[in-house]
C-alpha cells in the first residue's frame, strides 16, 4: 500500500474541544472524519496503537509489526498507511491484510466503537510530557521556521494551542484497567527493550523465542529505525520523525522557571491518574 498523501498547507483545525493537525481529511471535514473513525468496522485481529503525538508511535508500530510477523525485517510501509486521522480514504484500510495495526492520536472517546465494544487489543504508549513537548517543538519547526522555544512553551504547553485537547486530558482518557489495553512507557521501552518487547508479545499472544525478541530489539533500536526511514521505507516525505529518541532532552530546553511552573501543573493535573509519572 502506498503512503497516503498529506497536504500540509492547511492550518490546524478545531473540533470537540480539540486542536487537531491540518491533515487534509481533517481539514476537509473534521466532524465527518472523526465520525467515520468512530464507526469504522473492526476485525477480530485488529490492534490499535494509541499515543499522544511524539510519544513513540512509529517505534511501537515497527515493533508490533515484527512481533505479529515473527520476523525481524523492515517493511516498506510506514505507520502512515493506517494512521486514522491521515489516511486519505479510510476504505483503503480494507485492503490491509489481517492482523491490521491501526494507529491514532485521538483520545479514547473517538476510538472505533466496534473495536472498544468488542474489547479488541489496544496498545497505549505514554512518554514524559516534557520530552513530548520538546520533540513536538522540533517537529513544528519544520513548518514554522520562526518558532522559538519560549513562544512555543507559552502558546502550546501552558497556552491555548494544546493539540488533541492537551497531554493531560489525553492521558486521563486512558486511565483505566482493561484487559484489552496494554499500557507501555517510552522510558521503560528505552531502558529495557527486550523485557518490554517480551511483555508486549505476551499481550499480543505471540510466541516469540528469546533470540527473536533480541533481534527485534536490535532492529528497532533508534539509530537502526532512523536509517531504515531513508533506506527502506516507501514514503513520499523525507521528513524524519526520528530526531534523538532520548530520555531527558527537555533539560536542554526548559528554563528553571518553566520547569518549576510545569512541575506544579503536573502535580495538580495528575490527581487520580496513576498513568502520569516519569517526570525526572
Amino acid at each position: 500500500m502506498e503512503e497516503p498523501k498529506s497536504d500540509r498547507r492547511y492550518d490546524n483545525v478545531s473540533f470537540d474541544g480539540m486542536l487537531l493537525p491540518g491533515f487534509q481529511p481533517l481539514h476537509d471535514d473534521v466532524e465527518g472524519r472523526l465520525n467515520a473513525i468512530k464507526n469504522l468496522e473492526s476485525r477480530s485481529g485488529d490492534v490499535i496503537i494509541a499515543a499522544y503525538p511524539r510519544s513513540g508511535t512509529h517505534w511501537l508500530w515497527e515493533i508490533t509489526s515484527m512481533l505479529l510477523k515473527q520476523q525481524d525485517e523492515y517493511i516498506e510501509q510506514t505507520k502512515g498507511t493506517a494512521f486514522l486521522e491521515l489516511v486519505e480514504d479510510l476504505s483503503k484500510l480494507e485492503k490491509i491484510t489481517s492482523p491490521r495495526i491501526l494507529n491514532t492520536h485521538l483520545p479514547y472517546r473517538w476510538f472505533p466503537k466496534a473495536h472498544t465494544e468488542s474489547k479488541r487489543k489496544i496498545i497505549h504508549v505514554t512518554r514524559n510530557p516534557k520530552d513530548v513537548f520538546v520533540s513536538y517543538f522540533h517537529l513544528t519547526k519544520n513548518f514554522r521556521k520562526d518558532m522559538d522555544w519560549d513562544t512555543y512553551y507559552q502558546t502550546t504547553i501552558t497556552g491555548p494551542d494544546v493539540m488533541y485537547g492537551g497531554w493531560f486530558e489525553y492521558e486521563r482518557s486512558f486511565n483505566m484497567d482493561k484487559e484489552n489495553i496494554h499500557h507501555m512507557y517510552f522510558e521503560e521501552l528505552k531502558l529495557r527493550p527486550s523485557e518490554e518487547i517480551r511483555r508486549l508479545a505476551t499481550f499480543l499472544q505471540v510466541n516469540c523465542t528469546d533470540d527473536m525478541i533480541e533481534k527485534i530489539a536490535h532492529k528497532c533500536g533508534f539509530d537502526n529505525l532512523k536509517n531504515a526511514h531513508y533506506t527502506v521505507k516507501k514514503t513520499e516525505s523525507q521528513l524524519s520523525h526520528y530526531r534523538k529518541g532520548e530520555i531527558g532532552d527537555w533539560k536542554n530546553h526548559f528554563t528553571v522557571a518553566q520547569n518549576e511552573e510545569f512541575d506544579k501543573l503536573f502535580q495538580m493535573e495528575r490527581t487520580g491518574c496513576k498513568l502520569l509519572k516519569f517526570m525526572k
